[in-house]
């Protein structure tokens, strides 16, 4: 998510050589990217877009493929979304991901006559663009996995900065590999999350952000948010926020190998090494993280999904009327009566 604000800092060479000589880079592109502001927004949420300058970012990383099936792709309409496409088609980019005009969920992909089938599903705010994609029930995955060599499936799930997975990812996760997947790759939390090998096949449930302006960053926003919000500093200055993952997989004729997990950390928006004042507090997390993975220890993520809540996203909206809109549209009567009989108001309350 580069963002609106042209960024004219160059990626850090050390990292971005990191990905030289890769066959493919492949990532998820989380909003539309456009020459101009645009003219109408939905404002049914908080729309996200990203200046079409900043595309260079991903040429530089050498991104060769995005995944467009997330929750802000449709932020700008089926126009943003067009203009999208043919801007990355102009910078050597493929997309996939979503079904629309020439985009497809499914790409097939061939370097080296190795064969690699990419497939997404969105699971956040789908009656953005749920007409544009198929979930995981319509799609046919031993039918996929039959159309290539290995089936490398792109998942937009998960709890929202929650280290910590919930149990619809991980049974998600597993039944798709009973399928035929082969590798699993999550996205959405904005942190990352912990990985598992099962049934000799690996599940990264989130590798949090890469390239990523928050949005108090943005020029024009329909809610006049800004950095003074506080938003920037309770939510996306956490380190567990500013440090992502990326994976290096190496594929042969017989399987493939993880060659390694790598955390980066992002000051502002473009990512750099992980400095070494970090390295103890990101062994930490990823140990914490894989811990709750191998035992499913759910009530971990229903424990962190409390803890936001309570300490940064509701003192966010009461302190400030301008989320008001947005909040109230989200809540409905049945979630309102599912946090009361959980307790959770009380707990609140009591804090």
């Amino acid at each position: 998510m580069p963002g609106a604000k042209v960024v004219t800092a160059s990626p850090d060479p050390g990292l971005s050589g990191q990905f030289r000589g890769a066959d493919l880079v492949v990532g998820n592109l989380e909003c539309p990217v456009v020459l101009e502001p645009p003219a109408a927004m939905d404002t049914r949420k908080i729309p996200l877009w990203s200046d079409a300058s900043n595309l260079r970012i991903l040429t530089d990383f050498g991104f060769t493929h995005v995944s467009l099936n997330n929750n802000h792709i449709f932020d700008l309409f089926e126009e943003g979304l067009d203009e999208t496409r043919g801007l990355l088609d102009n910078a050597g980019i493929g997309a996939f991901g979503i079904d629309h005009g020439a985009l497809s969920q499914y790409r097939r992909v061939t370097a080296k006559g190795i064969t690699l089938g990419m497939a997404a599903v969105n699971w956040v705010e789908t009656q953005f663009c749920g007409h544009l994609s198929r979930d995981l029930r319509d799609l046919d995955v031993g039918s996929l996995k039959k159309d290539c060599d290995f089936l490398i499936m792109f998942l937009h799930w998960g709890d929202d900065h929650n280290i910590f997975i919930n149990a619809d990812q991980q049974e998600a996760a597993r039944r798709l590999i009973d399928q035929g997947a082969d590798l699993i790759i999550g996205h959405h939390p904005h942190v990352t999350q912990g990985y598992e090998v099962y049934k000799g096949k690996h599940i990264f449930y989130s590798l949090g952000n890469f390239i990523f302006t928050p949005r108090e960053e943005y020029a024009s926003l329909p809610y006049s948010i800004r950095y003074e919000d506080c938003r920037e500093n309770v939510l996306f200055q956490r380190p567990e926020c500013k440090i992502g993952m990326y994976v290096r997989v190496v594929f042969d004729r017989t399987g493939y190998e993880v060659a390694g997990v790598y955390p980066v950390y992002r000051e502002e928006t473009l990512p750099a090494e992980l400095p070494a004042s970090l390295a103890s507090f990101f062994d930490d997390m990823l140990k914490r993280m894989n811990g709750q993975v191998r035992e499913s220890a759910y009530e971990l993520n229903e424990a962190g999904r409390r803890m936001i809540l309570a300490r940064y996203t509701l003192p966010l909206i009461l302190t400030h009327p301008l989320y008001w809109p947005v909040f109230f549209r989200k809540l409905s009567v049945g979630k309102a009566m599912r946090f009361v009989r959980q307790g959770r108001m009380g707990k609140l309350w009591k804090r």
